[in-house]
């Protein structure tokens, strides 16, 4: 009992972790596969254009790369069942999305290339 009133905030927040947890793996269960495909596809996009800010055109492998050990930080349990050439094929759409983006928005252009600016 004295152990509980001398650390109940740790206690405490052990638990608000833990629902919190809970909360999301719910939440992310409960939505439907497109709404999870749509998450996972914006989140390409932001790695590929960080990977092409980062490593500048022409280094297409080694952005790959950077993008798959990125998405294996942030997926673990996703990276384990989803194949390397479906992940790969992924990101080119990512790249083509990019490219859209680049061209019709001239701010995200200026970040991402700052050398070029739009193209």
């Amino acid at each position: 009992m004295e152990f509980i009133v001398e650390n109940w905030y740790v206690i405490v927040t052990g638990i608000v972790f833990i629902v919190g947890g809970v909360m999301a793996v719910l939440r992310w269960r409960n939505l439907s596969t497109d709404k999870k495909y749509e998450q996972i596809r914006g989140w390409l996009l932001q790695a590929v254009l960080g990977a092409e800010r980062e490593f500048g055109s022409g280094t297409g492998k080694l952005k790959l790369s950077s993008v798959y050990d990125k998405f294996c930080e942030r997926f673990p349990w996703l990276a384990k069942v989803l194949p390397f050439e479906t992940f790969s094929k992924y990101v080119d759409d990512a790249l083509s999305e990019m490219k859209d983006v680049l061209k019709q928005n001239s701010a995200i252009a200026s970040i991402v290339e700052p050398n070029e600016g739009s193209k």
